[in-house]
C-alpha cells in the first residue's frame, strides 16, 4: 500500500509522516537498535510482492502473539538489512501494517506493535488459523472457502436496511422475492451473457434443495440421471438420495454425450469445468448434449457459476442456448460467490415447468425467510456480487499460478485444473499409488484427497491427489507446496525447477 493509498484508505497524513519518519530515524540513531525476534521468508519466486509477504507475515506474528502489543519493531534498515530487501519493500510494508491498526508509531521512540491489534477491531474478517496458518497442518481439501475481499461494509448495511423495515406477515413467494428473482437474472446476464426469456428463476433454500427440484419429477419419484465421471463424491451422495446416478465419462473436451447410458433421462453436466479434472466442454460437446436430449426427450443442468473466476477464458454458448429451452435447467447458489449463511439457491427452469417446481417448494426445507432474500437482492443491486467475484478471481489466479510453477514441470505427472475453479489435480505415475503419497504428505502434515472417490463405483478411476486453494493464502500454500515437491522428489520424480527461497530469522 502506497502512501497515497494510506491517505485513500481514510490514514491521517500526519500519523503516516511520524510512521515514516521514525521507521527511517531509527536505523539511523538508535543506540540500541532492535533486532528481527520472528522468522520472516522473503521468496522472490511467489507472484505475491515482497513488502506484501513481509506485511503478511509480521500480521501472523502479531495476530498469534508471538510479537505482543507493545513490542518494539525493527528498523526499516534494519529489516531491509537482514531480508537483504530494499528498504522500501519494508517501509512499504510497515505503512500496510499502519494502516490495518497492526503498528503505531512513538515520538522518538519507534515503531510499536499496537495495543489494539485485534482482528475484529479492522473490520474485514481474515481466514482462521485453520484455513492454513504459519504453524500446524496444512489443510488442502477440496471445497473450503475464503474470507478474503469479502464486502463486509455492504453486508452490514443491507442488514441494517432490511431490519429498519417492518417484518411481513405473510410467508414469500414459493418461487421468491419477484426482486431476487429479478436480480439473479441480472447476475446471469451480465456475468453468463444469459437473456432467460423462456425460463423462470424460482429461488429455494440451498444447493441440495435445488438438485433435488431438478430431477425429473421434482425428486418425487425415482429418477435416472447421468453424472460426469469424475465428479464431486458429495455431489454424488446428494443425487443418490433421489435418483439412481449412472456415470457419464469425461476426457479432455468434456462430459462424452455418446456414452451417455440409455437408461438416463437427465443428465447432469458442468460445461464450463469438471470438477475436478479441469476439463472444459468443447461446443460440439454441447452441441451434442443438446442433441441427445432432443432425441431422447431428457433434461439437461449445468451449474450456473462453473469456472467463473477466470475472466481472460473467451466464453463458450451456455447449454441453455444451445439446446431447446424446453430441456435446460440450471442450477446454482451463493456458497462461494458470497457465503454459504444465507443458506440459498436458485433453479433456471424452463416456464412450462416452473408452476410444478414452485408446486415442490413447500415440500422441502424451510424456504427461504424473506429477510435473507431481503440482504441478497440488496447486495446483489449494489453490485457487491460481481466485485467480489473480480476481486477472487485476481486472488486465485496468483494462487493457480503458484500451483503452475511449483508442480507443472514434473515430466511423469500432469497436473490438470489450473485455468478455472479453485482445485487442482495432480495425476501421478503408476510407481506412486495416489494412497501412498496421501498418507505421507499427512505424516509431513499436509493434508490432501485422494482422486479415486471421485469416480463411479464401477469406473476405473486415474492415480491421482486433489488440491483445493481458495481459502489458503500464497505464504501457506507456497509452504504446502513445498513439501510436496519435496515428497515427490524422494520418489524420485524429478523437477528441474530452481528454487529461489530465502529464510531468515
Amino acid at each position: 500500500m502506497s502512501r497515497l493509498e494510506c491517505g485513500a484508505a481514510g490514514i491521517p497524513p500526519a500519523a503516516l509522516s511520524h510512521l515514516v519518519r521514525h521507521a527511517q530515524e531509527m536505523g539511523k540513531s538508535m543506540r540500541n537498535p532492535q533486532g528481527l525476534k520472528v522468522p520472516i521468508r522473503v521468496d522472490r519466486s511467489l507472484p505475491l510482492p515482497l513488502h506484501d509477504q513481509v506485511a503478511h507475515q509480521l500480521r501472523q506474528a502479531i495476530e498469534s502473539g508471538q510479537l505482543a502489543p507493545g513490542t518494539r519493531m525493527p528498523s526499516t534498515r534494519t529489516m531491509a538489512e537482514v531480508l537483504q530487501v530494499s528498504r522500501g519493500v519494508a517501509l512499504t510494508a510497515y505503512e500496510i501494517l499502519f494502516a490495518e491498526g497492526y503498528v503505531t508509531g512513538r515520538h522518538g521512540s519507534g515503531t510499536y506493535v499496537s495495543t489494539r491489534a485485534r482482528t475484529e477491531e479492522r473490520g474485514t474478517p481474515r481466514p482462521s488459523a485453520s484455513a492454513g496458518s504459519a504453524r500446524g497442518p496444512v489443510d488442502l481439501s477440496p471445497g473450503q472457502l475464503t474470507a478474503e475481499a469479502f464486502p463486509l461494509a455492504a453486508w452490514r448495511a443491507a442488514w441494517r436496511r432490511a431490519s429498519h423495515q417492518a417484518p411481513p406477515v405473510a410467508e414469500p413467494p414459493p418461487g421468491g422475492l419477484p426482486e431476487l428473482r429479478e436480480a439473479i437474472a441480472a447476475l446471469l446476464r451480465d456475468s453468463r451473457g444469459l437473456i432467460l426469456d423462456q425460463h423462470e428463476v424460482v429461488v429455494v433454500s440451498g444447493y441440495g434443495e435445488a438438485l433435488r427440484l431438478a430431477l425429473p419429477g421434482a425428486g418425487e419419484r425415482p429418477a435416472v440421471l447421468g453424472l460426469e465421471d469424475p465428479a464431486p463424491p458429495a455431489l454424488r451422495a446428494a443425487l443418490a438420495r433421489h435418483a439412481t446416478v449412472l456415470p457419464v465419462p469425461v476426457d479432455g473436451a468434456g462430459a462424452r454425450a455418446d456414452l451417455i447410458p440409455a437408461a438416463c433421462e437427465a443428465v447432469l453436466v458442468a460445461p464450463e469445468r469438471n470438477d475436478p479434472l479441469g476439463a472444459r466442454m468443447s461446443t460440439e460437446r454441447r452441441r451434442a448434449v443438446a442433441a441427445w436430449a432432443n432425441r431422447r426427450a431428457g433434461l439437461v443442468i449445468e451449474p450456473a457459476f462453473d469456472g467463473l473466476f477466470n475472466p481472460n477464458v473467451n466464453p463458450r454458448p451456455s447449454l441453455l442456448t444451445v439446446g431447446d429451452p424446453a430441456r435446460t435447467i440450471m442450477i446454482g447458489s451463493f456458497r462461494e460467490l458470497l457465503t454459504p449463511a444465507l443458506r440459498l439457491a436458485f433453479l433456471v427452469v424452463p416456464r412450462h415447468l416452473a408452476p410444478t417446481v414452485r408446486a415442490h417448494v413447500p415440500l422441502g426445507p424451510e424456504p427461504p425467510s424473506h429477510l435473507h432474500q431481503q440482504v441478497l437482492t440488496d447486495l446483489l443491486h449494489a453490485g457487491c456480487v460481481t466485485r467480489r467475484t473480480d476481486r477472487l478471481a485476481t486472488l486465485y489466479a496468483s494462487r493457480r499460478a503458484l500451483l503452475r510453477q511449483s508442480l507443472g514441470a514434473y515430466p511423469q505427472t500432469t497436473l490438470l485444473g489450473t485455468e478455472t475453479g479453485t482445485t487442482a489435480t495432480l495425476l501421478l505415475p503408476k510407481s506412486l499409488p495416489a494412497a501412498t503419497l496421501v498418507r505421507e504428505l499427512r505424516d509431513r502434515d499436509i493434508i490432501t484427497t485422494d482422486l479415486s472417490p471421485y469416480y463411479h463405483q464401477h469406473s476405473l478411476p486415474k492415480n491421482g491427489i486433489v488440491l483445493g486453494y481458495a481459502h489458503l493464502d500464497e505464504m501457506t500454500l507456497h509452504r504446502a507446496l513445498r513439501t510436496i515437491t519435496q515428497t515427490l522428489n524422494l520418489h524420485g520424480l524429478s523437477n528441474s525447477t530452481p528454487s529461489r527461497t530465502r529464510t531468515v530469522a
